[in-house]
């Protein structure tokens, strides 16, 4: 088995480092100076709880060292904003039986990539994990849950050799995959904290702790998933109120009180966001099903949304 890791950031150079640490076989495409550190001294993961681990067996290349080689399994990590910078790449490197992943905060990734690269095996997909570049050629992981969902919106289920082989290595590796038929609620329930705080605090530049204590920031992010919650139920997702509210508020809780959306930090550099997919996309689900979202909508507004 193949494996190619499309981005070395915290996500996709966790993956490529657990996959990597059992000694299989993967790639994984990085940029700039983050690159240059990776190919001269390998990839160092820092995960909680355990020493430091570099890794020299993990092929690190650019976008045009891949040559012709193809993958029979295709982890998309890249921010969603730079999907259609990779799907050059995604076709190049698939075979007819490549499963093709994408791992990223956007509720239609894979609908746009099975819409613009037609007959490939693309699925969906969500993951469960805090991670980061914390140095050049380094990423840490500052918990201990690591859960890959995939999936499709369908009750039919394709046992393929690649796709259980696939995820027998992942539990190898120490994570955890499971697949769903109903990926598009996963992904809503996995945004729902993400969406929520990055929408109050990328709009008032404020931190976990401005969240954390009782106040105007507070009231307005528990606004934001009770408007979640009624999305929720009107888009039969089946979430419970406290699955929605309650689980997304302690979260919150256990944040370090400096931790920021890092919507936040691309806004403060000029840099793509994904505004797109964190609140306008929200607002969009909303409005297919009928539903009122008022403080979505303002801080939509805010952020330049058109509908």
């Amino acid at each position: 088995m193949k494996y190619l890791v499309i981005g070395a950031g915290g996500t996709g150079g966790l993956i490529g480092g657990y996959l990597a640490k059992k000694d299989l076989d993967v790639t994984i495409i990085a940029r700039g100076q983050h690159l240059l550190a990776m190919k001269e001294k390998g990839l160092t993961i820092k995960t909680y709880g355990h020493p430091p681990v570099t890794l020299r067996n993990l092929k690190s290349v650019a976008e045009d060292e891949l040559e012709d080689r193809s993958f029979d399994v295709i982890f998309v990590t890249v921010k969603a904003y730079s999907l259609d910078e990779v799907m050059g790449i995604i076709e190049q490197t698939s075979h007819s039986g490549t499963l093709i992943i994408p791992i990223l905060n956007s509720l239609g990734a894979g609908t746009y990539l099975r819409e613009n690269l037609s007959g490939l095996q693309i699925f969906d997909g969500c993951i469960y994990i805090t991670g980061y570049i914390s140095a050049l050629g380094e990423v840490s992981q500052n918990n201990t849950i690591f859960r890959i969902v995939y999936g499709l919106n369908s009750p039919e289920v394709s046992n393929s050799k690649v796709r259980l082989q696939m995820e027998a290595d992942l539990k190898s590796c120490g994570i955890s995959v499971r697949y769903s038929t109903a990926i598009t609620a996963e992904i809503f329930r996995k945004l729902s904290f993400t969406s929520a705080f990055a929408a109050v605090a990328a709009c008032y530049d404020k931190q976990a702790a401005d969240l954390q204590v009782p106040g105007v920031y507070r009231n307005l992010l528990e606004s934001l998933l009770e408007e979640l919650y009624q999305i929720s139920v009107a888009a039969k997702f089946d979430f419970s109120r406290s699955q929605i509210i309650d689980n997304n508020l302690s979260i919150l809780d256990s944040l370090s009180p400096d931790f920021t959306a890092s919507i936040q930090k691309d806004m403060k550099q000029g840099k793509p966001d994904e505004r797109e997919q964190l609140i306008f996309d929200i607002v969009r689900l909303a409005g297919r099903n009928n539903t009122d979202v008022p403080n979505y909508l303002r801080i939509a507004n805010h952020f330049g949304y058109a509908s």
